[in-house]
Formats: C-alpha cells, sequence, structure tokens
C-alpha cells in the first residue's frame, strides 16, 4: 500500500518536471480586477485551470490589439 503511494508521488513529480522542461515559468500576481476576470472565466467554465484562462485571455487580448488572428 505504502509502496503505491510512494508510485504516484514519483510519477506526478515526473510529470511536473516533464511539463516544466517544456513550459516556460513566469511568476506573475494578477491586480485584483484581473483576478475577478479570471475567476469570472473559471466560473464559466471556459477552461479547469487558471493557466489555461491566463493563456485564453492573453491570445484573445493579442488579436484585440495586434489585430494578428492566429490559431
Amino acid at each position: 500500500m505504502e509502496s503505491k503511494k510512494i508510485n504516484r508521488k514519483v510519477a506526478a513529480r515526473v510529470r511536473v518536471q516533464r511539463y516544466r522542461a517544456t513550459h516556460r515559468r513566469i511568476d506573475y500576481a494578477p491586480s485584483p480586477t484581473v483576478l475577478a476576470a479570471i475567476d469570472r472565466h473559471l466560473a464559466a467554465g471556459l477552461d479547469n485551470c487558471i493557466a489555461g484562462v491566463i493563456d485564453k485571455l492573453i491570445e484573445a487580448g493579442d488579436k484585440v490589439v495586434t489585430g494578428n488572428v492566429q490559431g
């Protein structure tokens, strides 16, 4: 039983390490108004994690600011 817990922890750590090897980490603390926008998008079910919501908001803002419609 204990070895299954250890194996799950090791597997989780390996997944995180693999993810971080290909995804740049950005230390970011949103302002209260931005955090409220993130919370609204999470509540609407547009994505199930904060990182996904932030990605979508940045992509949408980029399209508005630059007119660059990609993806």
